[in-house]
């Protein structure tokens, strides 16, 4: 079992979501994803159940991170500092 990022409970996540992510992944990698330039879209993994924030999961180190909040497409993962990309629904707009 995976724990959260926040409260460290392992209740948060929903591993089957990361499963299904990974198996989609491998997918993404063969079509060569152009408008991103084939960097790969981080996966919701759940929500905090204490704190309410998202919970990410990291295709690169395979690890859960804590919601990145931003205005770009393209940020890097807190954790292995690779390319990751948001979610359109998921960027910050002012």
């Amino acid at each position: 079992m995976m724990e959260c990022p926040y409260c460290n409970k392992e209740d948060c996540v929903d591993e089957y979501i990361i499963e299904f992510y990974l198996t989609t992944q491998e997918n993404f990698k063969r079509r060569k994803n152009t408008a991103l330039d084939g960097t790969p879209v981080v996966c919701e993994a759940g929500i905090c159940k204490t704190t309410g924030e998202k919970i990410w999961f990291c295709p690169h180190c395979k690890s859960l991170i804590k919601h990145v909040d931003s205005h770009r497409a393209i940020v890097q993962c807190p954790k292995c500092h690779k390319d990751i990309a948001l979610p359109a629904t998921n960027r910050t707009f002012c």
